[in-house]
């Protein structure tokens, strides 16, 4: 017995549509040919998955570490401060980050394809925000517990600058290049 197919969502019409004429389909970005909308929302649903579990695990083995600390160390009011904040960010990016696949797994064969794709981005996107600051926290709680006087906010300083440099700055400059015209 064959299983009932879903009924069909008008509005993934309407978004797989409104999607050709987004930036990232431009002459930089052209679809590939040799698949249709679904084979391509399918792709990027795949992409997207295997992005956020690689994200994931980091976040995780990070959050992991981070709550054997209680355990193992006396910490004062900044690195008690810094190491909840650290804590808070890196369960917030956990289930930022896991959300897409449990949306995916939720509305498999219901024809969400093009939401899902939407959403799990911007879950992404989330994740990296709550990792970003999980990992300045993290840097401030080891700066602070094994230097003295300003060197101790170098860790924080130095991740936070890499961080925003890296996931905003680069991508902006380089969204903004490829929406400059010729």
């Amino acid at each position: 017995m064959t299983a009932a197919r879903p009924p069909h969502d008008p509005d993934d019409d309407r978004l797989a549509d409104a999607d050709e004429d987004r930036p990232e389909h431009g002459p930089h970005r052209a679809p590939r040919t040799d698949e249709s909308p679904t084979q391509r929302h399918t792709r990027q649903m795949s992409e997207l998955l295997q992005e956020t579990r690689v994200a994931a695990v980091g976040v995780q083995v990070l959050l992991g570490f981070l709550l054997s600390v209680p355990f193992s160390a006396t910490l004062d009011d900044l690195q008690r401060t810094a190491y909840v904040v650290a804590v808070m960010a890196a369960m917030a990016a956990t289930a930022l980050l896991l959300a897409p696949s449990i949306l995916h797994r939720a509305l498999l064969h219901r024809g969400q394809a093009v939401w899902l794709v939407r959403t799990g981005s911007r879950l992404l996107l989330a994740g990296a925000a709550a990792t970003s600051v999980a990992l300045t926290a993290s840097a401030l709680l080891v700066g602070d517990r094994v230097l003295d006087g300003w060197v101790q906010y170098l860790p924080a300083a130095w991740t936070a600058a890499w961080v925003l440099v890296l996931w905003a700055v680069l991508p902006s400059l380089r969204s903004a290049r490829l929406s400059a015209p010729d």
